[in-house]
């Protein structure tokens, strides 16, 4: 994934990979998280493992990051994995005709056309 995280996210990433800071984020998207102080019986053990959870307590501990929904980047992410679009939205929480326009890379406008072409 080429894309840059936003802030929470790249954050999370640094300490313990982007496949975490991802996992995270589609966990708990649109949220605050408070990185406990020690990972073991911790929720973070519940989203990551416990591998992952230690790498994140070490770095950030105390620390409250702000978790993005990045439904779009989600939706890439999950895309790279071989999920469909049907199941993405599902997911995410989304329509299946938003992820088909993310997918496309062709996203419409919901602001008019000042000039407008057709007349």
């Amino acid at each position: 994934m080429t894309t840059p995280l936003p802030h929470g996210l790249q954050v999370i990433a640094e300490a313990a990979g982007v496949e975490v800071a991802l996992e995270i984020a589609l966990a708990r998207g649109g949220s605050r998280l408070t990185i406990p102080q020690k990972a073991e019986g911790s929720i973070l053990v519940d989203l990551v493992g416990i591998d992952a959870a230690r790498k994140i307590v070490n770095d950030l501990s105390g620390e409250r990051i702000e978790i993005p929904s990045g439904k779009r980047l989600l939706s890439d992410w999950l895309r790279d994995k071989g999920w469909s679009q049907e199941r993405r939205a599902m997911k995410l929480r989304t329509s299946r005709r938003t992820v088909q326009y993310w997918d496309s890379g062709n996203v419409p406008s919901l602001q008019t056309d000042l000039f407008d072409k057709s007349a």
